[in-house]
């Protein structure tokens, strides 16, 4: 017999590897979702790309402090090239007869260059085609800051995107906290309806034996039935409701639609205390939100100066290297160069620059009434997420002996019933107020979890 043993488990343990495995489950907690949440691809993705938007803004703007070198290559083909006419005498060589004072001939002197006409020259100022290759370098020498707060502006945009990336991941941590002890509940929800479910299965059965021996009549089983059917009905919702809150946390968390989950935790009371002012200290400090509309502001301030510095003059100095043909009046190729340094001054623009700098300084302006708007809206929302936090505290309190104090009472109703001095109405309705009780206290557990995580997000705890 033993050996029939031995040769069965080897052939189970051979046979083990080739057995279909079933689908992984993923046990999850609340931390693991919120590490799920925040790796979610397409929120990765989308704060990387702003950073980097931002980041190649800020690259922009400190390439205007360097200087900037370009090249162009242009061909010119003139209709009529320019040209002025010159005159030179026509010369031809003499000799001078000489005579001596009888007028006797003695001879020719020398050949002398006489003029004897004149001679027309045409010269062409250029050429009909013209070649240009050029390397231009130039410099902004000096802007009254204009470049200086335009760099400024783009790392205070940077430092923006970060807060909204804080911002965002904050969001997410929240939405999945709240996910999951929605889905948590939920689940608690289907066990104890199922309780309950069960709970009125036996007693309509008990109702079912007294109706046989004559302790009750038709019609208490008939209601005991009914309020089975109904509990069942609430265990059908709250199996639906399950599912749906498992799909709302597995798209919070990134997760496959169909990815089986198993959540690991218990909902049970905690106890936590508080400071308002601390609190409410450390969310003006660490909010992104009012960081972000802080820098806001700051970017508001550097415009206005940007507009202020518009109507002043800025230098700059360019310097250009030509490889061109013709070369001044010779048809070849050869190199030339000049350097410029000059002074640009908007004299007159009609009003636009003092419309801009009226437009900056209301900017500004609006930027920090929106500051200070939106600090005195933290402040509130601190105070009123604590004050949430304190009543489901609370309302957790009651709700636990509440459930308590239900469950005494059914434990009372059914030695009642069973001895015959509790009509079975008043048996379901207790049942059905112990239902109640559970279910609050459920939802006041969660609520409990879900306040905290969205203290601490106000707080700028996240």
């Amino acid at each position: 017999m033993k050996i029939k043993s031995c040769l069965l488990a080897g052939v189970l343990l051979t046979l083990l590897p080739l057995l279909p495995a079933t689908a992984d489950t993923l046990e999850l907690d609340v931390d693991r979702a919120v590490e799920l949440a925040l790796a979610n691809p397409d929120l990765v993705e989308m704060t990387a790309a702003r950073l980097q938007e931002a980041a190649a803004g800020r690259a922009v703007a400190f390439g205007s402090f360097l200087p900037q070198l370009s090249g162009t290559g242009t061909y010119t083909r003139l209709a009529k090239v320019s040209e002025f006419t010159m005159l030179a005498p026509h010369e031809s060589v003499f000799g001078v007869p000489v005579f001596d004072p009888q007028g006797g001939y003695l001879g020719s002197t020398v050949p002398i260059p006489v003029a004897v006409g004149v001679d027309t020259y045409r010269m062409s100022l250029g050429s009909a085609n013209n070649y240009v290759l050029r390397a231009s370098l130039s410099q902004t020498l000096f802007t009254w800051g204009k470049l200086l707060n335009a760099w400024r502006i783009a790392d205070l945009n940077l430092d923006i995107q970060r807060e909204a990336a804080r911002q965002s991941r904050a969001q997410a941590r929240v939405q999945a906290i709240e996910a999951f002890y929605q889905a948590m509940l939920a689940q608690r929800l289907v066990e104890l309806m199922r309780e309950s479910e069960e709970q009125l299965r036996r007693h309509v059965e008990q109702v079912e034996r007294l109706c046989d021996n004559g302790l009750a009549s038709k019609l208490d089983v008939m209601r005991a039935r009914v309020g089975l059917t109904n509990m069942r009905a609430q265990v059908v919702r709250a199996e639906t409701g399950a599912e749906l809150a498992l799909s709302a946390l597995r798209h919070v968390t990134g997760l496959a639609p169909d990815s089986p989950l198993k959540l690991v935790g218990e909902l049970v009371p905690e106890t936590c205390s508080f400071d308002l002012d601390a609190l409410t200290d450390s969310a003006l400090r660490r909010r992104p939100e009012l960081l972000q509309l802080r820098r806001s502001a700051q970017v508001a301030e550097l415009g206005r100066r940007i507009a202020g510095t518009a109507g002043l003059p800025t230098a700059f100095a360019t310097l250009n290297y030509d490889y061109k043909n013709p070369v001044g009046f010779s048809a070849r190729w050869g190199s030339d160069w000049n350097v410029t340094a000059g002074i640009s001054w908007p004299i007159f623009t009609g009003g636009a620059n003092l419309a801009r700098l009226k437009q900056a300084e209301a900017r500004e302006k609006q930027a920090r009434i929106a500051v200070r708007m939106l600090e005195e809206a933290v402040r509130l929302e601190v105070q009123a997420q604590t004050a949430a936090l304190r009543q489901e505290q609370q309302n957790l309190l009651y709700q636990q002996q509440n459930a308590e104090l239900a469950d005494q009472a059914l434990k009372l109703a059914e030695q009642r019933y069973q001895s015959g001095t509790l009509t079975n109405l008043e048996y379901l309705d207790t049942q059905l107020q112990l239902t109640q009780a559970r279910v609050s206290y459920l939802n006041s557990l969660a609520a409990c979890r879900i306040a905290r995580a969205r203290l601490a997000r106000a707080a700028g705890e996240f």
